[in-house]
């Protein structure tokens, strides 16, 4: 099997790759690197961002993208039934549907953050990556938005509407 059909059978298409996570017949990172280097050139990959590759699909619109919002989740909230991080801040609160606002930058906190607080950028996304003050799981992700949520929004601004909301 070529690491192009590997590739294919694990990840599939327009799915993002992380080069640091491919095991293939136990080569070397320069050997990996060396044949994804080589698959983009024949445009079998595409590279979206530094160590982040994938496959892409061809249409008669052209060629595919990689959307950013799959490599954050997969980089910073879950992967594979894992959870290790959350969505906070207006980003949150525009999911739950407390705010029309769209947010420019989008608020993560994720174990997989060592710096209290940095701002980085993923493909045309803007991203805020927060540590988080202990270990995020999927068993307390959802208590640890709601707190978060609580040191956002002061009482004077919930009306109603957004007190059925939360409860919900």
């Amino acid at each position: 099997m070529s690491m192009y059909d590997y590739l294919l059978e694990k990840y599939g298409v327009n799915e993002p790759i992380f080069s640091t996570e491919i095991k293939y017949n136990n080569y070397s990172s320069p050997w990996l690197y060396k044949e994804l280097n080589r698959l983009c050139l024949e445009g079998a990959l595409i590279r979206f961002d530094k160590g982040i590759y994938y496959i892409p699909k061809y249409t008669s619109l052209g060629v595919s993208t990689l959307n950013p919002l799959k490599v954050i989740e997969k980089k910073y909230i879950q992967t594979d039934g894992r959870v290790f991080g959350y969505y906070s801040g207006i980003t949150f609160m525009n999911q739950l549907g407390l705010t029309a606002q769209v947010p420019n930058v989008l608020e993560i906190y994720t174990n997989y953050e060592k710096a209290k607080i940095r701002e980085i950028k993923i493909g045309t996304q803007k991203l805020k990556l927060r540590k988080a003050r202990v270990e995020i799981t999927a068993e307390n992700k959802a208590v640890l938005a709601f707190l978060e949520l609580m040191n956002v929004l002061s009482a004077k601004d919930m009306d109603e509407n957004k007190v059925r909301i939360i409860i919900n």
